[in-house]
């Protein structure tokens, strides 16, 4: 499972900062992505996510690609919503 939620956390973070003459076929790309594992996405398959993008944050640190450290940083939240992450961290439900 962590290879591809690696792959995934790439992809969804290359589509992201790539230039804009991509952007139409892009947007709808990670509309797409995002709408799948919002709906099907286990509790299990969101922590390897998690888990994934902060392997790719650490990986990302030793280079100077800020635009991919700002997209590790958030990926979970910027995917799954700030009610339930913030940045890459489960919030704690009450």
């Amino acid at each position: 499972m962590n290879a591809i939620a690696d792959a995934l956390v790439y992809a969804v973070v290359y589509l992201n900062v790539r230039p804009e003459e991509n952007l139409d076929s892009d947007v709808g790309a990670l509309e797409s992505i995002a709408g799948e594992l919002k709906e099907l996405a286990t509790d299990e398959e969101k922590d390897a996510l998690a888990a994934a993008a902060e392997r790719a944050l650490a990986a990302e640190k030793g280079y100077p690609r800020e635009e991919f450290i700002r997209g590790y940083s958030t990926w979970m939240e910027d995917m799954f919503g700030d009610e339930d992450w913030d940045g890459n961290r489960r919030k704690m439900r009450s």
